[in-house]
């Protein structure tokens, strides 16, 4: 038996240089010409250097292969970018304004015509039917003038209501959508049973027909990730 203490007290250590081949890799020494008491280990050859401190106005600093330096791309601290609006919300935006031009120019126009004789004879409305309906009512010629004009403020205001909504939801409000859909059912559908009966039936069932079209694109899947991911990204920002 080994009577020196300091056989019991020294660190045992597995021999550097590989393996047989029966067990995996030994660790290598770290102290090959022995260790004494009181000095310092030397560092570990694994051991990553410390991060350097940053300096003032400068960001975090990354670890990577050639050092410490700036994040990767990408990965940094500043704010991501917007998605990329998607070209059918652009589609949608194109249709749902030329669906409210032609009422746009009726409103203006309503404005400053006046309905008189000579306005209903170049017309073209049949002058008969006119005359019975407009008695049939019980209004004059210039009260039904001044329908005309109210009705054409109220197209001219709807309609620009209708773009406001279609710009804000190019923009990214969502809302704006379902804004869109009440008017277009509220308004639009109406809309398309009086043209129908008034013998317009091809300008009602198109001006209705693209504002629908345009309705839809807003909701369709790549609008519905955009908006998706508008929020999210205002989400983390806030």
């Amino acid at each position: 038996m080994n009577s020196d203490p300091g056989q019991h007290d020294a660190p045992q250590y597995y021999r550097p240089g590989p393996s047989t081949g029966r067990y995996p890799q030994y660790p290598q020494n770290p102290y090959p010409n022995g260790w004494h008491g009181g000095s310092t280990p030397p560092p570990s050859p694994q051991q990553a250097p410390a991060a350097p401190a940053p300096q003032p106005g400068q960001g975090p600093q990354w670890n990577t292969t050639s050092g410490w330096g700036p994040p990767p791309a990408g990965l940094g601290s500043e704010p991501q970018g917007r998605p990329a609006r998607p070209r059918q919300v652009v589609t949608a935006l194109v249709a749902l304004i030329a669906a409210a031009v032609p009422f746009v120019v009726t409103g203006i126009g309503s404005l400053f015509v006046t309905v008189n004789e000579s306005l209903l004879n170049d017309s073209g409305i049949p002058r008969g039917e006119f005359d019975a309906a407009l008695a049939a009512s019980g209004m004059t010629m210039a009260q039904f003038g001044q329908a005309v004009r109210v009705m054409g403020v109220v197209f001219l205001v709807l309609a620009l209501v209708w773009i406001a909504l279609a710009v804000a939801a190019f923009l990214g409000a969502a809302g704006a959508r379902i804004a869109l859909i009440v008017l277009l059912v509220l308004y639009g559908v109406p809309l398309l049973l009086i043209m129908l009966i008034g013998g317009q039936p091809l300008f009602a069932v198109l001006v209705v027909g693209v504002a629908a079209a345009g309705v839809a694109l807003l909701f369709g899947r790549p609008a519905k990730e955009w908006y998706a991911a508008r929020k999210l990204g205002a989400a983390s920002r806030s």
